[in-house]
């Protein structure tokens, strides 16, 4: 029998891109841009698998469920179906949760989509408890901080509780390996931007669980590209790279910040602040940051916090045998406002 694939997502790129994930999964794959569109296919073809997203342009794409579940008599109503989208409505999930075969937040991880659809393809259904636990990075360097994994460990069991939180950090494609490039910089970001926070007096559970959210997530747009989450230095320093990069690498890497913090807006459970730490996290005090170019008033206290803490993981990474005396001498010439200087010299005092 034909393996046929219907794709209901008003993005194109979306659309291609699940494609090219799934292509050698089905002898042939469809697409519909709107729920009208996808109802007629529904009622032309026999479909074996069904990708849906919720947020359409003109209309939600749960009717396409609802219309399946109120036509039982359709070919279609037992085809499987995925949920890949970034808002997932309570309601709609508590009505119609049980015709759903898994779901996958958007922005979302290749492989586990792919892994996702075979288990499927396979089993009928993914239970949403069986999938994997995301990665949880070593925050032992490059400070001593007592008791810090087990105060992350805790912020970490609040997420895993949370279904819609668990499913953000899970759908991010990180390397679990602990060597990875990506696990080392969110370990070493919780670290440092944790010393800095305690010598200003800022060490309470909500500040400490910012870090981690922010941590965790600034990079989740460019979570499948560690090389371009490598990409770090001032607006002038990424014009450099041009050569280097593609046109559309660098539009990613210069849309990440801003795609993260528009995708974190979205979710309520994410503490405030971070949105707007991680919106800023490459921005620097001389306007010659990225992507909006801030000068230092604009940039928020606990982004001026976060900033310099990846800024410093990134220079330990670079130089494996780092010196933080070296780096504050670099640092005091990049950094300049009073934000930045109170950050500078809680840093000074972890020397």
């Amino acid at each position: 029998m034909e393996k046929v694939l219907l794709i209901v997502d008003d993005n194109r790129e979306i659309i291609d891109v699940v494609q090219e994930i799934l292509k050698d999964q089905f002898d042939r794959i469809e697409a519909a841009a709107t729920v009208e569109e996808a109802q007629q296919k529904l009622n032309e073809t026999l479909f074996s698998f069904m990708i849906l997203d919720i947020k359409l342009e003109a209309r939600n794409g749960a009717e396409v469920v609802k219309y399946l579940v109120e036509n039982p008599e359709n070919e279609n109503n037992k085809c499987p179906v995925l949920i890949l989208s970034g808002i997932i409505n309570a309601q709609f999930a508590e009505k119609f949760g049980s015709r759903f075969a898994g779901v996958v937040m958007k922005p979302f991880n290749h492989d586990k989509l792919l892994t996702m659809v075979k288990a499927i393809m396979l089993n009928g259904k993914v239970d949403p408890d069986s999938s994997e636990d995301f990665p949880e990075a070593p925050c032992e360097l490059p400070f001593s901080i007592p008791q810090l994994e087990q105060k992350v460990a805790k912020v970490l069991d609040v997420v895993k509780k949370n279904a819609k939180l668990k499913q953000l950090f899970a759908d991010m494609a990180i390397d679990r390996s602990a060597d990875n490039y990506v696990m080392s910089h969110i370990g070493m970001l919780i670290n440092i931007s944790t010393g800095i926070c305690m010598k200003l007096e800022w060490s309470t559970e909500k500040t400490l669980e910012k870090f981690v959210f922010a941590s965790y997530l600034h990079d989740m747009a460019i979570s499948h590209r560690p090389d371009l989450a490598r990409v770090h230095g001032s607006m002038f320093e990424i014009e450099l790279m041009q050569e280097q990069l593609s046109p559309n690498d660098l539009r990613i890497v210069m849309e990440h910040p801003t795609l993260a913090a528009n995708k974190i807006a979205t979710i309520p459970e994410i503490p405030p602040d971070v949105e707007m730490m991680i919106r800023q996290h490459h921005e620097l005090p001389k306007e010659n940051g990225w992507p909006g170019k801030l000068s230092h008033a604009k940039i928020t206290p606990l982004a001026t916090v976060f900033i310099v803490a990846h800024d410093l993981t990134d220079y330990i990474i670079d130089n494996p045998k780092w010196d933080l005396k070296d780096y504050m001498a670099k640092a005091k010439l990049k950094f300049k406002g009073p934000h930045f200087s109170k950050v500078l010299s809680a840093l000074n005092e972890m020397i």
